[in-house]
Order: C-alpha cells, then sequence, then structure tokens
C-alpha cells in the first residue's frame, strides 16, 4: 500500500483528526492516560499520580497536565 492508497482508504477518519485538539503522535499516551483515569478513580490524590505518571512514562508533570487536558477535551462527531 502507497500513502495515497492509505489516505484515500482513510479519507474520514483523517478528516475528522483535522478538526481534533489531538495529534496522530499523541496515541503514545494512551497508556498514560488509561492510568491516569484508573488512579483517579481508585482516589488517589492527585500529587501522587503525578509522580507515579511521570515515573513510570519518564515524562515532566506538565507534559501529563497537557495530556489529560487535551485528552479530556469534548468532541463532536
Amino acid at each position: 500500500m502507497n500513502a495515497y492508497e492509505f489516505l484515500t482508504t482513510h479519507k474520514g477518519v483523517m478528516e475528522q483528526l483535522q478538526t481534533l485538539p489531538v495529534q496522530p503522535s499523541d496515541v503514545r499516551y494512551l497508556e498514560l492516560f488509561k492510568d491516569y483515569q484508573r488512579l483517579t478513580s481508585e482516589g488517589h490524590k492527585k500529587t501522587y499520580i503525578l509522580q507515579y505518571l511521570a515515573d513510570e512514562y519518564n515524562v515532566d508533570e506538565r507534559t501529563i497536565y497537557r495530556i489529560v487536558k487535551k485528552f479530556s477535551t469534548k468532541v463532536e462527531m
């Protein structure tokens, strides 16, 4: 499959992706956000969650705040 065929096949998804506040490269943070939601629902304090995720995923706390804000944004389909 070449790039043209890929874009043609996934045209609808790609057009929708352009309207979202996320980038395709943000897919690498899906597990981080999943863990953030789990730890939040378990009742852990935010400072603990941030420190744990920063250590676990080797990112700084500011990145975690950015990802949580970005992934929590409501989108219209």
